[in-house]
């Protein structure tokens, strides 16, 4: 029935050595917990206003807090009136519960689906208040209505955008690729699409994802296996995709790795995978290796980012998840999560290298960096945003799928 605030404590705690030089916020933190803990016995009795009273006792000590601390409890508070407006509205009271509603968002809390789902807010349903805050949270957490909304490419094709290449298999680094992990028997005997699928259980077995990991400074695959073997770490989404790459170019697959990001440049949480061109379907396919994901229509058929971002914005739910997907091999993905959540929201616009090829992330004197290309859906742009740069390259803005998705040439 009721939010319950974080019970992993531990992100609260507070080192000896600091306790020591500042008790109050140590005894902040006990109040917090106690306040807590006797807000979920009193919810599990159903005695709604003894909670709703220990919450607004936590509010006023938290408005007399510092600075500091209010900036480090800002997303308990958010939680905190959350939970307000569930027991004010149930108490009957709904200017009250509005106001706490609308003070919960202002501090952060964005949960469109869960808010939409919870039966203690039925009675602010069609107040305006309320919707004008649902809207809010909509436009920003509802991750399919974000990408239906998100405004339609165009078919403008700019002469200073540069051309995509790819690498050759003979490239002395991936024919040393080749056959120190013997790929030619990893990706089997089989049509295209079988050995597709095993190149990606094989990079998704060959190292394992730790999204919080820092990148290598040599990023290619075989460096990357390496110093993941030799300290017994992870990579992220960027660097698993690197791999893939360069074992689906060692065995002469034209091959990108993309950025999917999400509409939201305060968002760090972007996801990044392997695409493979395929011959046989015309077209490039999803392969993702951090999650060993690809997927396909109602009918088995292999798809594209493009056509499952176009499903997405068409409401189309006939996309299909591999059975197999998984994190780490230790957590099944669902298509509900994994695509109804999390690529929804990193489908909104997608960024590539120009250049496929070993060592184009790897920094390196005198090495000369690919430029990048950005797709975006309708007048969205970033590059005026403040960000990062991988290395020396130039940023171009397109707006036109049908370039970004172009056909590598036969070389």
């Amino acid at each position: 029935m009721k939010k319950i605030l974080l019970l992993a404590f531990s992100c609260l705690t507070i080192s000896t050595a600091i306790a020591q030089m500042q008790p109050a916020a140590d005894d902040f933190e006990k109040f917090t917990k106690d306040i807590e803990a006797q807000r979920y016995a009193a919810t599990q009795a159903k005695e709604y206003a003894k909670a709703d009273e220990l919450l607004k006792s936590w509010i006023v000590k938290y408005d007399e807090a510092d600075a500091n601390r209010k900036d480090k409890y800002k997303s308990w508070a958010a939680s905190i009136y959350y939970n307000l407006a569930c027991y004010e509205a149930l108490l009957g009271r709904k200017e009250p519960a509005l106001t706490a509603f609308e003070k919960c968002y202002a501090l952060g809390y964005n949960n469109y689906k869960s808010t939409m789902e919870d039966s203690d807010l039925n009675t602010l349903h069609q107040e305006k208040r309320f919707k004008a805050v649902m809207q809010g949270m909509r436009e920003k957490s509802d991750y399919s209505y974000v990408i239906q909304h998100a405004g339609p490419y165009n078919k403008v094709v700019d002469k200073t955008w540069p051309a995509f290449t790819y690498q050759q298999a003979e490239a002395p680094e991936l024919v040393a690729l080749r056959n120190k992990f013997n790929l030619d028997s990893v990706s089997g005997n089989g049509d295209e699409i079988s050995k597709f699928k095993n190149l990606l259980y094989w990079a998704h077995n060959s190292v394992r994802h730790d999204g919080n990991s820092s990148n290598p400074s040599s990023r290619n695959a075989i460096d990357l296996i390496a110093v993941c073997q030799k300290e017994n770490r992870g990579v992220n989404c960027r660097m698993m995709a690197t791999i893939l790459r360069d074992a689906y170019q060692a065995e002469g697959f034209k091959t990108r790795v993309v950025t999917c990001m999400p509409k939201d440049t305060a968002d760090n949480d972007c996801h990044v995978i392997t695409v493979v061109w395929s011959k046989s379907l015309n077209k490039w396919v999803w392969m993702d290796p951090t999650f060993n994901a690809y997927v396909a229509d109602g009918k088995g058929n292999l798809l594209s980012i493009e056509e499952v971002r176009e499903r997405l914005v068409k409401g189309i739910d006939d996309l299909v998840l591999n059975p197999d997907a998984n994190w780490n091999n230790k957590q099944k993905q669902t298509k509900e999560h994994y695509l109804g959540y999390y690529m929804s929201k990193n489908l909104y616009w997608l960024q590539c290298a120009a250049k496929s090829e070993w060592d184009i992330e790897t920094n390196k004197p005198g090495k000369q960096a690919s430029d990048y290309l950005n797709l975006y859906p309708g007048d969205y742009n970033t590059l005026h945003q403040p960000k990062k740069q991988m290395g020396r390259s130039d940023q171009y803005a397109v707006n036109n799928p049908k370039y970004f998705w172009q056909k590598p040439a036969d070389k």
